[in-house]
């Protein structure tokens, strides 16, 4: 009977809930300062073109415009930056502020939905793809950096790689290995 207990306790604390909402600002999203806290629905509105997100908050509807606000977070705990009234998922902080979002790509005959990845140097900074090329113009003083992303990634597509040792995308891993030699010698 026991055994049962703590099998529900660790279920439990596997569902954990995170409250939605909307982070206004940058500072907001750093101060953990959530507005429209406990939002019971949101709609983004990507696909029709809207300059606006639709809020549920309270059985109160409200139109926020995209351009004004910073991110929302979703009940699972994922962050959803905007950038140019555009939607993308944090996947994590570190020197490199690393992001994706699913685009359509043609295939062969058909279009298919491909996961894409994105980076900004900063929180609040301007979110570029993910290249060998914009990282270089990005850290233009790096040369240490430059010279371990050719050496260690073939092509773009291998900057999405996760370190699971180092528990970070290999790309932050790298930058910050490089960034740590710079400062020893």
């Amino acid at each position: 009977m026991s055994l049962a207990f703590i099998g529900l306790l660790a279920l439990y604390a596997n569902a954990q809930q995170y409250p939605s909402g909307i982070y206004l600002s940058f500072t907001d999203f750093r101060n953990n300062k959530l507005s429209y806290a406990g939002t019971d629905k949101l709609r983004f509105h990507e696909f029709s073109g809207n300059n606006f997100i639709t809020v549920k908050h309270n059985g109160q509807k409200s139109r926020l415009f995209k351009g004004k606000i910073y991110a929302y977070q979703r009940n699972n705990g994922q962050v959803v930056r905007t950038w140019n009234k555009v939607p993308y998922t944090l996947s994590e902080q570190g020197d490199i502020w690393i992001y994706y979002r699913y685009l359509n790509v043609t295939q062969g005959k058909g279009i298919q939905m491909e996961r894409k990845y994105f980076y900004s140097t900063a929180g609040n900074s301007e979110i570029l793809p993910l290249t060998i090329s914009n990282l270089k113009h990005s850290f233009p003083e790096k040369y240490l950096f430059h010279n371990f992303l050719d050496a260690q990634f073939r092509n773009d597509a291998e900057l999405s790689t996760y370190d699971s040792f180092a528990k970070k995308f290999k790309v932050n891993h790298l930058l910050a290995t490089t960034i740590s030699a710079n400062t020893k010698n």
